[in-house]
């Protein structure tokens, strides 16, 4: 990585060990699973994106290989962990949901195993025919976790034009609908990031700061979401409900 992208990655890195701490706390106090389940998945994502950072140090630059593996296992239980979050909150009575966590889950062990045996470590060869599982197996929560989030801000806003839902609340669904969906496009921005790499074997500036702008802006958006300035929840909950009127109902 160079400059600014560099700067970012390492920054998002830290918020969002940060931010995982916090709700890791959040969930040992109160007892709730999805609090500890996304507290533990942004752990892992700030881990990873810290790791990732590790080998522009000059003391670990004859040691990338190893680093990089160690930041791509510590990134994959982190999406999972989204997968897990998204059948506990949005589908928990549906059994095609924990079908859903399980398959993503083998999708990324076989990725990843795979291509280790192949000897690619790192895993940034898109012709390691093993790559596309283990990229599918990350990828496909974060769509699915936008989807979601989508369907259940599209019913609370009719429930806040009758009172039983907060502004606020209703927002938050949308705010992490888009965050699964900016995580969701940033991994196809990988691809042309590890596509650059395996030409020049280094991760070109122009790439790194698009990877590092989508990264951000979920990062930004995740924050607000669960961690809202009060203004901001005040502002919101001053907002008219803009809902289309039930001409069926």
């Amino acid at each position: 990585m160079e400059g600014n992208a560099y700067l970012g990655e390492l920054s998002a890195g830290i918020i969002y060990l940060l931010a995982g701490a916090r709700l890791a706390l959040l969930g040992i106090r109160t007892g709730e699973l999805p609090e500890r389940f996304l507290g533990a998945s942004f752990a892992m994502i700030g881990l990873s994106g810290i790791l990732y950072c590790v080998p522009d140090l000059p003391i670990f630059s004859g040691e990338s290989t190893p680093v990089y593996f160690a930041a791509r296992v510590a990134f994959l239980p982190g999406t999972l962990l989204i997968a897990a979050f998204t059948a506990r909150v949005f589908r928990p009575d549906e059994r095609w949901a924990s079908g859903f966590v399980w398959g993503v889950s083998a999708l990324v062990v076989a990725g990843v195993v795979g291509s280790a045996l192949r000897g690619d470590w790192e895993g940034f060869s898109l012709d390691n025919g093993w790559f596309w599982f283990e990229w599918t197996g990350y990828t496909l929560p974060f769509g699915w976790a936008a989807v979601e989030a989508f369907r259940q801000y599209r019913q609370a806003r009719r429930r806040v034009t009758i009172g039983v839902c907060e502004p606020s609340v209703c927002n938050r669904m949308l705010l992490w609908s888009l965050f699964g969906g900016v995580q969701f496009l940033g991994s196809f921005v990988v691809l042309g990031q590890y596509a650059a790499f395996e030409r020049e074997n280094v991760f070109t500036s122009t790439w790194d700061i698009l990877y590092s702008c989508a990264t951000l802006s979920a990062l930004v958006v995740m924050w607000i979401a669960f961690f809202p300035p009060k203004a901001y929840v005040r502002w919101i909950n001053r907002q008219p409900a803009r809902v289309k009127p039930d001409l069926d109902g």
